[in-house]
This record gives C-alpha cells, sequence and structure tokens, in this order.
C-alpha cells in the first residue's frame, strides 16, 4: 500500500512539473547557466602559438533546477572576409563548420552554484578547430546539460574571434602597410558629487560607491594600474594611447582626499570613507598620464546637444572648460579634442568648440567605408571619425538603448578583449582602409578587469610586433587641408537627448548663479575669486545633464534638483540675522531697528533690500540702493520706523540681488506700539471744543436763571400789596434784593416809616404770624 502511495504521489509530481512555470532566464530565452570566460589561451595564433586553444572561465547555474551530465566543446565557423561577416560574428549566432566531440565538464550543478571550467580544443588534426589558413575566425563555446526535469539541451555559450596570423606552424602572413592605431581611455563614472566644498560647507557625496571603484581591484583602480603595466609612457603602444577624463571625476576624487560627507537614504549626513583610496588612485593616475595624451570631456560628460538646442551656449561653454581642471589636478596639458555623447553633433556652432571633434561616421556625411578626417562644413572644425568595427568589438552595447549609460561590458570582459583583437586583425588585413587612422574608442564606462585589459594591450603589441597594426599618436588633422562634410546627427541619438522640461529648470537655476556671479566681487583680505564660488554652482547643474542620464528624465531630474538645493545654500549664505523679539514703541518720535545682515560667503556680495509698505508704519532708510557685505563678515543696518497709531505691526525684510535673485530667506519683525502718532493733537482739539462747549453752555444757564428770577419779581410786585414781615437773613434772595427806594422797578411807597424793609419792600413784622407768611413767601420765590 505504502509503495501504490509513494507511485502515485510521484505520478501526480511528474505530472505538475511540466506545468510549473519556467525560471525567469528560460522564459526570456536565455540560459540556464552563465559561462564567465576568463582568459583566452592564446589570443591570436601565430606560427610559434601552442598547439590548442585553451579557455578558462566559471560556470554559474543561473536557474532554480540542478544541471545534470555537463559536457562542452569549442567549435568553429568560417573566416569573415566582410566587415559584415564581422559585426554578425559579434553580436549574432554563428553557423559553424566543426564539431568535435564533447568533453566531460561535471556531474552535477546546484542551482546558484559556480564551478571552474577550462576547455582545451587543438589547432589541427582530429577532434580540432582544423586551422590551416591565416584569418579571423568566431568561436562558439558550447556547454550541454539536462536540468532537472527536462532534457538535454545547451545551458550556457560564449562566442569570440580567434585572429590567426599565420598557419600553425608557418610563419605570419603579414600585410604591405600596418594600420595606424590610436585607442582611448575613457576614466568616467556616474555622477556622485552633490555639493562641493564652498565657503565654509563641506563636500557632499550622494554616495559612496565610488571609494569601491577607486580602491584596488576597483574598475577605476584596474584601468588605471593596467595601462601602466603594459603601456608605459614612453612606449611604442603607450604612445598611441589616449587618456579621455572625465574633469567631474577628477573634481569628485579631490573632494573626496580632503575629506567629504555622504548622504544617507534618511537624508543625514555621515563621513566618508575612501579619502586614502582617492589619493593613492589619483597619485597612480597622475604616474599614468605623465607625458602623454590627455583629453578633456565635457564636464561631467554633459549633453552638450541638448544644451545647444535649448540656447544656453554658457552653459556649453562651461561644460567644454574642463581643461585648466584637468591641467591643474593632474599637472598635463590637455590636448584640444572633443569627444561628445555618442560621438554625434547637431550643430557646431552650439559654442566654443575645440579644434577636433571626435566623431561616429554615421554622424558625418562621407563615402560608405571612410575613416578620413574631413572638414565640418563651415566651420573651423576638424572632424576624425571613429572607426565603427572597433568600438563596436569593446562595447557589446554599442548598438542598444544602453551604450553610453551601463558599464560596459556588463560581464565577459575578457570576450570584449579578445573580440577586439580580432577586429584589429580583420581591420588590419581584408579590411584594412587606406591613409586613415583606425581609433579604438571603448565605451566611456569601461568595464574591463584589469587581467582583460592587460590581454587587449599584450594582444595589440603581439600585432604591432607582427607588423599588423603601428601604434600612433591620436591625429591632429588641419582643418583647412581637409575636404568638407556636414554633420548628420542621428535620429536615436536625439531621442535620447536629456528632456526640455529638465533643461528649462536646469536654465531657470543658471540664472541664478550667473547673478550671484555679478553680484559678487573679489575680497582684498580674502582673495578667493567668486567663480571659485560660482563654478561649482553651474557644475552642479551640468551633473543633471551627464550622458549618463540619457533616456533617463527622472534620474537627470533628480541631480537637477540636487543642484537647485545646494544653490538655494549657497545664496542662504547671505541673509539677515535672526531678530529676537519684539521692537515696543513708547515714543512718538522716530525710532531705529537694527539689522544685521550676514555673508558667510569668501566673496563680497551686493544686496539691495526688500521691505514691502505696512499700513500704519512708516519706515525709512537711506539704502535703497546696493550695499556690499564683506566676505565671510556682517554689517548692520538702521531702520527708521514711526507707528502712526498704536497696535502690533509685522515688517517683512528680504535681500536679494539687484536682479532680483532672492539670497537669505525672508525675515519677520514683529513690532508693537502705544504710540498714537497723529491721533494726539486730533484728541487734543476735541477736548478743547468739548471744554469751550461746557463752558458757554454754564453759561447760558446761569443767564436764563437770571431772567426766571428777575420775571417772577415782577410778577410779585405787579399784584397787591403783601404785609410787612421781617426779612430772613439767610434767605439769599432776601439778601439779594434791591434796597434802594428809588429803583423804577420798585417804587416805596411814602409812608416816612424808617423801619427795615422785607424782600418785597414792605416793613418787616415782628409778629409770628408775619414771619411765617414771610417764610412761606421766600420758599415760593426759591420755588
Amino acid at each position: 500500500m505504502k509503495v501504490l502511495l509513494a507511485a502515485l504521489v510521484a505520478a501526480v509530481l511528474f505530472a505538475v512539473v511540466p506545468l510549473v512555470p519556467a525560471p525567469r532566464a528560460a522564459a526570456q530565452g536565455e540560459t540556464p547557466a552563465h559561462l564567465d570566460v576568463i582568459k583566452i589561451t592564446p589570443p591570436a595564433v601565430t606560427g610559434g602559438s601552442p598547439g590548442e586553444v585553451v579557455v578558462t572561465g566559471r560556470l554559474t547555474n543561473t536557474s532554480d533546477r540542478q544541471i545534470n551530465d555537463i559536457e562542452a566543446r569549442i567549435q568553429r565557423g568560417n573566416a569573415t572576409t566582410t566587415e559584415p561577416a564581422v559585426q554578425r560574428a559579434l553580436h549574432d549566432d554563428t553557423a559553424t563548420v566543426t564539431e568535435p566531440a564533447f568533453a566531460a565538464v561535471a556531474d552535477r550543478i546546484a542551482p546558484g552554484q559556480q564551478i571552474p571550467v577550462e576547455l582545451r580544443i587543438p589547432l589541427t588534426g582530429a577532434n580540432s578547430l582544423q586551422l590551416s589558413q591565416p584569418g579571423v575566425y568566431p568561436l562558439l563555446v558550447n556547454i550541454n546539460g539536462a536540468p532537472t526535469g527536462g532534457g538535454r539541451a545547451r545551458i550556457a555559450e560564449a562566442q569570440f574571434l580567434l585572429p590567426v596570423l599565420g598557419p600553425p606552424g608557418g610563419a605570419p602572413v603579414r600585410p604591405a602597410q600596418p594600420t595606424p592605431i590610436s585607442m582611448l581611455v575613457p576614466i568616467v563614472d556616474y555622477p556622485h558629487l552633490e555639493r562641493e566644498a564652498i565657503g565654509r560647507m563641506r563636500a557632499v557625496l550622494a554616495d559612496d560607491q565610488l571609494s569601491t571603484s577607486l580602491a584596488p581591484g576597483g574598475r577605476l583602480y584596474d584601468l588605471v594600474q593596467a595601462v601602466t603595466d603594459r603601456a608605459a609612457p614612453g612606449s611604442p603602444l603607450g604612445s598611441a594611447l589616449c587618456f579621455a577624463v572625465d574633469p567631474d571625476l577628477l573634481v569628485t576624487v579631490r573632494a573626496m582626499q580632503r575629506g567629504y560627507l555622504v548622504r544617507q537614504p534618511n537624508g543625514s549626513l555621515t563621513e566618508g570613507i575612501g579619502a586614502r583610496a582617492a589619493d593613492l588612485w589619483l597619485s597612480k593616475l597622475r604616474e599614468a598620464t605623465a607625458g602623454r595624451c590627455v583629453i578633456a570631456l565635457p564636464y561631467a560628460d554633459a549633453d552638450i546637444v541638448a544644451l545647444g538646442r535649448a540656447g544656453l551656449p554658457d552653459l556649453v561653454n562651461g561644460a567644454l572648460d574642463g581643461t585648466a581642471l584637468v591641467r591643474d589636478i593632474l599637472g598635463v596639458e590637455p590636448r584640444n579634442v572633443l569627444w561628445p555623447i555618442e560621438g554625434a553633433l547637431d550643430n557646431a556652432a552650439i559654442g566654443k568648440l575645440p579644434g577636433l571633434a571626435l566623431l561616429e561616421p554615421r554622424a558625418l556625411d562621407l563615402p560608405a567605408g571612410s575613416l578620413s578626417p574631413v572638414r565640418v562644413r563651415g566651420q573651423q572644425l576638424a572632424a576624425l571619425p571613429i572607426d565603427p568595427l572597433l568600438t563596436s568589438a569593446l562595447d557589446p552595447l554599442h548598438d542598444t538603448e544602453m551604450k553610453v549609460t551601463a558599464l560596459s561590458p556588463p560581464q565577459n570582459g575578457a570576450l570584449s578583449a579578445q573580440n577586439a583583437l580580432g577586429a584589429l586583425t580583420f581591420r588590419a588585413t581584408q579590411g584594412a582602409v587606406p591613409n586613415a587612422t583606425s581609433v579604438l574608442m571603448p565605451p566611456r564606462r569601461w568595464n574591463l578587469r584589469g587581467d582583460d585589459l592587460r590581454g587587449l594591450l599584450d594582444g595589440m603589441q603581439q600585432l604591432s610586433d607582427a607588423g599588423f597594426i603601428r601604434p600612433t599618436a591620436l591625429p591632429d588633422p588641419n582643418p583647412k587641408t581637409l575636404p568638407e562634410a556636414d554633420l548628420r546627427y542621428p535620429v536615436d541619438a536625439g531621442s535620447a537627448e536629456i528632456p526640455q522640461p529638465v533643461i528649462d529648470q536646469l536654465a531657470e537655476q543658471n540664472f541664478k548663479v550667473g547673478d550671484l556671479y555679478r553680484s559678487s566681487s573679489e575680497e582684498r583680505s580674502s582673495p578667493v575669486p567668486p567663480s571659485d564660488v560660482t563654478t561649482p554652482l553651474r557644475s552642479g547643474l551640468l551633473r543633471g545633464a551627464s550622458s549618463a542620464w540619457r533616456g533617463h528624465p527622472d534620474a537627470a531630474r533628480q541631480w537637477v534638483n540636487r543642484a537647485t538645493g545646494v544653490i538655494g545654500e549657497v545664496l542662504g549664505q547671505v541673509r539677515v540675522e535672526e531678530f529676537a523679539g519684539q521692537v515696543t514703541r513708547l515714543d512718538s518720535g522716530s525710532s531705529p531697528i537694527p539689522l544685521t545682515v550676514v555673508n558667510d560667503l569668501p566673496i563680497t556680495v551686493k544686496i539691495v533690500f526688500h521691505i514691502p509698505r505696512v499700513p500704519g508704519v512708516e519706515i525709512r532708510h537711506e539704502f535703497g540702493g546696493p550695499v556690499s557685505i564683506p566676505a565671510n563678515g556682517r554689517r548692520v543696518f538702521y531702520l527708521q520706523t514711526s507707528a502712526q497709531r498704536a497696535g502690533k505691526f509685522t515688517i517683512d525684510v528680504s535681500t536679494t540681488t539687484q536682479a532680483g535673485t532672492q539670497l537669505g530667506p525672508t525675515k519677520r519683525l514683529q513690532i508693537e506700539s502705544t504710540n498714537y502718532g497723529a491721533l494726539i493733537p486730533i484728541l487734543t482739539a476735541i477736548a478743547a471744543a468739548l471744554l469751550v462747549l461746557m463752558s458757554a453752555l454754564r453759561i447760558v444757564k446761569r443767564a436764563r436763571a437770571r431772567r426766571r428770577r428777575a420775571a417772577e419779581s415782577a410778577a410779585r410786585w405787579s399784584g397787591p400789596a403783601a404785609p410787612c414781615a421781617t426779612a430772613d437773613p439767610s434767605d439769599p434772595a432776601d439778601s439779594a434784593a434791591p434796597t434802594d427806594s428809588t429803583d423804577p422797578a420798585h417804587p416805596a411807597e411814602s409812608t416816612g416809616s424808617t423801619e427795615p424793609t422785607g424782600t418785597n419792600g414792605a416793613p418787616q413784622d415782628s409778629t409770628p404770624e408775619n414771619t411765617q407768611i414771610a417764610t412761606t413767601d421766600g420758599d415760593r420765590n426759591r420755588n
């Protein structure tokens, strides 16, 4: 029963296995394993070469299944006789004409496992390559195996060109004339420098990957060391090499030497670890370039065509102005040569171009197959065609969208070096171009291991010794003696340019940089030219237009944003110092408010104050025009302010250049005033008017009261005579009554009496009744 159950489970699994999705590599038509070729011996076959070809490498199982019964063999195709045949042998599957027996490599290889491989194949005889004639032969390394759950098939392969200079055992068949050969050695990387050291600000790198590339075993270190080992300055092969150096890389390495910070993913900054590697590599590069041909690439390998199309000649000229940097850092005098991105230009009038440009034949209107220099029509610019066959051999990504952006070759650098030797041999024999120098142009970001480059240089030396090639310095033709040809900008090159919106953003920031330069001057006590501050800012913008971002607009925009942030930081070094607290105004006069402007830059900067009007506050100052803030200094200014009313006010103060570029952030001054200002005279006038009005009302009231009393007295005298009564001395009306008997208003009766009279002129009576009556009359008068 158990056996039956196990068999049933096995049957189910067997049925399910074909339905399981194949590994990603297999699904894309790729092989389930990868062969990394490390060395091919000999790189070129001569009469004195060993009798076999040896291929050494590593086989890696890149699938998720075990591979069993691994075998391999080396097959040969027919010798190439045309340039298209060589191109097909470099990039396409090649038909083979020999099929020697397979040799066992390993019993099995597990997923992810890596094993060494060494394959040998005789040159002649049975079960061999059957080589009998010189030529350039395509070879195929064919590795078979049986992945678990699948049938036997090819699991990995590698193909390359094998130059045969002469039949085995015979003498080399030399061409009539050796082909002149020059080669560039690109020293280029991706942009890493986010901010140079400006003033008191330290250099900042976006990452610390460059420290690995500069250290022994790294890509850039191996390139320089291999050239030093195999083509020393002054040697025949050394004279044929020309270093194409990106000034931005030199500036970045120099910044690393002096100590730098690294931006972390969370935005924080940490100390960089590559100072020693940078110092070692820079000394190696100085040694390797001493006395040699050196050319400066556009700064950060910028897309000068895209900048020229956008109408930014100042940025084009700035990108081409890296010669001084290369001279200062390496101590060599660079040649005046331009190698534009993709070897193409759309317009020679985009800026101050040098006298010689290295261009691909497809970027020029040339006869088919021509490699002769020409003069660009209407310009004093010589164009030296790059050999397309050799370029394609050195750069397996040359005909893809990643030809200028990716590290190349991405793998199997030994095959790339071997193919270059095969292409060189073909160019020197059946593919020779009369009266022309073949220029080998590696990919810009050449990803060749040190041993692979040493193998290429050894092979070139072998071809030179055999009389096939003649190493020569990079030509320097005179444009006046050359025939004219038109530029022809490839469509695919235009489609990969840095897009216009990114260039527009770059141009906006470039205006701010230029505005700062125009607003600056050198300080006597600190002899730093303004360009030492503004040139690093412009260089940061050029990193956003680097060839590394062609076809990758988001990456280009990210680097322009980084440069924008740095420009903002530098402009912010000229600022109004923070104003603490409030200003309380207690008087009615004008009081000054101090403003301190700080300049942390090593150059003097002219600024203009911008203070918007504030209702209720009158602001006066005597610095309406530009004022100078000294380098690494500060100045105090005073705002004369008058509050026209009581209250709290906010005054915004900002500083700009004369053209309006804002420097530091806007500062807000909070002011509180208890002064009524112009309201006080108004209130005083109102109070005076009220006082006069109240006094007038009081006078009128008194006059009316007097007239009323007089009227009442007249009314009483016009009636019957009142009885005499004794006057009340406490009654004010009695005391105020007239006593003159001759008063016409009060005629006295002629009684001849001499007794005192009362208020009505009647004689006083001392009887109680009369007193009561008098009192009553007095009370009535008061009421």
